[in-house]
Protein backbone atom coordinates (compact mmCIF):
# COMPACT_ATOMS: atom_id res chain seq x y z
CA UNK A 1 0.00 0.00 0.00
CA UNK A 2 1.31 3.46 -1.07
CA UNK A 3 1.80 5.83 1.90
CA UNK A 4 0.39 9.92 1.71
CA UNK A 5 3.70 10.95 0.48
CA UNK A 6 4.65 8.52 -1.93
CA UNK A 7 0.92 9.81 -3.26
CA UNK A 8 1.81 13.18 -2.85
CA UNK A 9 4.90 12.40 -5.02
CA UNK A 10 3.32 10.62 -7.49
CA UNK A 11 0.33 13.12 -8.10
CA UNK A 12 3.47 16.24 -8.28
CA UNK A 13 5.40 14.18 -10.68
CA UNK A 14 2.15 13.25 -13.22
CA UNK A 15 1.07 16.92 -13.15
CA UNK A 16 4.12 18.82 -13.11
CA UNK A 17 2.85 21.07 -10.78
CA UNK A 18 4.20 22.71 -7.63
CA UNK A 19 2.88 21.83 -4.11
CA UNK A 20 1.12 25.31 -3.52
CA UNK A 21 -0.71 24.78 -6.78
CA UNK A 22 -1.97 21.29 -5.97
CA UNK A 23 -3.21 22.72 -2.73
CA UNK A 24 -4.93 25.51 -4.26
CA UNK A 25 -6.64 23.31 -6.68
CA UNK A 26 -7.70 20.55 -4.07
CA UNK A 27 -8.90 23.15 -1.89
CA UNK A 28 -11.03 24.63 -5.12
CA UNK A 29 -11.89 20.69 -6.44
CA UNK A 30 -13.20 19.47 -3.17
CA UNK A 31 -15.33 22.37 -2.27
CA UNK A 32 -17.04 23.00 -5.96
CA UNK A 33 -17.18 18.74 -6.01
CA UNK A 34 -19.15 19.40 -2.39
CA UNK A 35 -21.50 21.87 -4.20
CA UNK A 36 -22.24 19.56 -6.66
CA UNK A 37 -22.72 15.79 -4.77
CA UNK A 38 -25.21 17.52 -2.06
CA UNK A 39 -27.25 19.33 -4.26
CA UNK A 40 -29.80 16.64 -4.53
CA UNK A 41 -29.70 16.34 -1.12
CA UNK A 42 -29.29 19.19 0.49
CA UNK A 43 -31.90 21.91 -0.90
CA UNK A 44 -30.63 25.57 0.92
CA UNK A 45 -27.87 26.77 -1.07
CA UNK A 46 -26.15 28.54 1.60
CA UNK A 47 -25.99 25.22 3.19
CA UNK A 48 -24.93 23.65 1.08
CA UNK A 49 -21.83 26.66 0.04
CA UNK A 50 -21.29 25.86 4.42
CA UNK A 51 -20.69 21.50 3.92
CA UNK A 52 -18.54 22.30 1.22
CA UNK A 53 -16.48 24.80 2.77
CA UNK A 54 -16.75 22.90 6.12
CA UNK A 55 -15.64 19.64 3.97
CA UNK A 56 -12.73 21.95 2.27
CA UNK A 57 -11.18 22.70 5.40
CA UNK A 58 -11.49 18.84 6.66
CA UNK A 59 -9.65 18.20 3.70
CA UNK A 60 -6.99 20.39 4.40
CA UNK A 61 -6.45 19.76 7.86
CA UNK A 62 -6.54 15.89 7.10
CA UNK A 63 -4.26 16.51 4.60
CA UNK A 64 -1.83 18.43 7.38
CA UNK A 65 -2.16 15.76 9.89
CA UNK A 66 -1.23 13.75 7.30
CA UNK A 67 2.01 15.46 6.93
CA UNK A 68 3.07 15.92 10.54
CA UNK A 69 2.49 12.65 11.35
CA UNK A 70 4.88 11.85 8.61
CA UNK A 71 7.37 14.45 10.22
CA UNK A 72 6.72 14.10 14.06
CA UNK A 73 9.32 12.95 15.44
CA UNK A 74 11.24 16.11 13.82
CA UNK A 75 8.41 19.00 14.30
CA UNK A 76 10.21 22.11 14.21
CA UNK A 77 8.84 25.69 13.83
CA UNK A 78 9.70 25.92 10.20
CA UNK A 79 7.56 22.71 9.72
CA UNK A 80 4.34 24.29 11.71
CA UNK A 81 4.97 27.20 9.44
CA UNK A 82 4.92 25.49 6.44
CA UNK A 83 1.93 23.63 7.09
CA UNK A 84 0.21 26.54 7.90
CA UNK A 85 0.82 27.83 4.72
CA UNK A 86 -0.05 24.73 3.04
CA UNK A 87 -3.53 25.43 5.05
CA UNK A 88 -4.46 29.00 4.14
CA UNK A 89 -2.95 27.65 0.23
CA UNK A 90 -5.95 25.33 0.79
CA UNK A 91 -8.66 27.12 2.20
CA UNK A 92 -8.14 30.71 0.52
CA UNK A 93 -10.07 30.46 -2.49
CA UNK A 94 -12.99 28.37 -1.11
CA UNK A 95 -13.79 30.77 1.56
CA UNK A 96 -13.45 33.25 -1.41
CA UNK A 97 -16.15 31.74 -2.99
CA UNK A 98 -18.44 31.21 -0.01
CA UNK A 99 -17.93 34.66 0.95
CA UNK A 100 -18.59 35.89 -2.83
CA UNK A 101 -21.39 33.38 -3.20
CA UNK A 102 -23.04 34.10 0.27
CA UNK A 103 -22.82 38.12 0.72
CA UNK A 104 -22.96 39.51 -2.75
CA UNK A 105 -25.45 39.14 -5.86
CA UNK A 106 -22.26 38.29 -8.55
CA UNK A 107 -23.37 34.64 -8.94
CA UNK A 108 -27.03 35.35 -8.51
CA UNK A 109 -29.68 34.55 -11.32
CA UNK A 110 -30.99 37.43 -13.17
CA UNK A 111 -35.00 37.31 -12.59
Amino acid sequence: MIDFQQFKIKVIELTGLERDALHIYVGIGVFLITLMLTRKWVRYHRTRLKLALLVAIAFALMGEFLDLRHSYPNLSGDILAASIHDIINTCFWPLMLYVINRWTPLFNKDD
